[in-house]
Parts: C-alpha cells; structure tokens; sequence
C-alpha cells in the first residue's frame, strides 16, 4: 500500500463495517502523537452501532473481544485514576509515528477499552490484576492499516484532544461483521 491509496483503503474499511456507502470526508484538526506508550493488552473494544438498524438514530451496544494479542499502545499521561491523577504505567515508550496513514475511518462512538496492564515487571499479571475498563468522554473509535506493512489497526480519539490511545494485533482486522480478530 502506498499513502495514496489510504484513503481508498479507509472508504473500503467504513463501507465494510457500516455495510453503506461512504458519502463524505471529515478532516481531523489534529496529527498523531510523537511518543505513545506500549502499556499492556487490549481485551475488548466496546461501541456504539446503528449498523443493521432501520432507524439511523437508532444504536445498538457491541462488545468485541480480542481473539488474538492486541497490544495497546497510549500517549504518555493518558490514563488517570479516579482522583484525575496520571495512573503509573510501565512499558517501553517509541518515538512516533513510523509512517502513518493520511486517512482514517470512523467506526464508532466508543463506549470503552478493557485493558490488561504491565506491572512493574514489564509483563502481564496473571488472572484479572492490571485489569481496567477505559471509558473516553466523548471518545470514538476509528480504523486504518499501516501504511507499510498493510496492518490494520484501532485508534481511539477525541476531537479536543486528538489520538490518545492505538490497539495493533496480527489478526485485528475490521470486516462486515465489525471487528475480529
């Protein structure tokens, strides 16, 4: 793929998943981030859909659960506890982007993001330790594959404040059926 066939490629995505035609371009006032943070993996991806609804104002809650790793990368500083202080995450931090796509898709308006977080380790405590639900205030959920390697992956972002967390994995796809993988 090359970055001029991104935005073909995020029409297929959209009209795959909505299972309609893409009727219009949205332009993002915000870029991707210089540095995201690898801090665990992503369990399940939760939205909103009026896919297969009559009624557009219609939506129906869907819940994916990932099939395969999918890892979650995030700004630095993102997630915050309860009291909106940064919650401590560990994990390797990468200089971003590598080359990104000009072109995303909407899929959703996101409900939230179950997460399995590092510990102090670097590595994946056993049964629901590290284990959190993300909830976005006004947060989507979009799609795009690599402009390199064709992957598909997620992003999850706000309009005031742009991409603030992306979820990879080998199998992550998003199909007519919504995502798999």
């Amino acid at each position: 793929m090359t970055r001029g066939d991104d935005e073909t490629i995020a029409r297929k995505m959209f009209e795959d998943f909505h299972d309609k035609p893409s009727r219009r371009r949205v332009k993002f006032d915000f870029g991707w981030p210089r540095t995201l943070q690898e801090v665990g993996k992503a369990q399940a991806q939760m939205y909103r859909s009026n896919k297969w609804k009559k009624d557009p104002k219609e939506y129906e809650d869907y819940k994916h659960i990932a099939e395969g790793p999918q890892n979650c990368y995030i700004v630095p500083g993102f997630l915050r506890d309860l009291h909106n202080k940064p919650l401590k995450t560990y994990g390797d931090t990468y200089d971003f982007p590598p080359p990104m796509p000009t072109h995303v898709t909407i899929l959703a308006p996101l409900i939230g993001i179950q997460v399995k977080l590092y510990d102090e380790s670097g590595k994946l405590p056993k049964g629901d330790k590290n284990l959190y639900e993300i909830v976005v205030s006004h947060g989507m959920l979009a799609g795009a594959r690599f402009p390199d390697n064709d992957e598909t992956f997620l992003l999850v972002y706000t309009k005031l404040g742009g991409v603030h967390m992306i979820i990879t994995g080998t199998e992550l796809d998003v199909e007519k059926d919504g995502i798999v993988g």
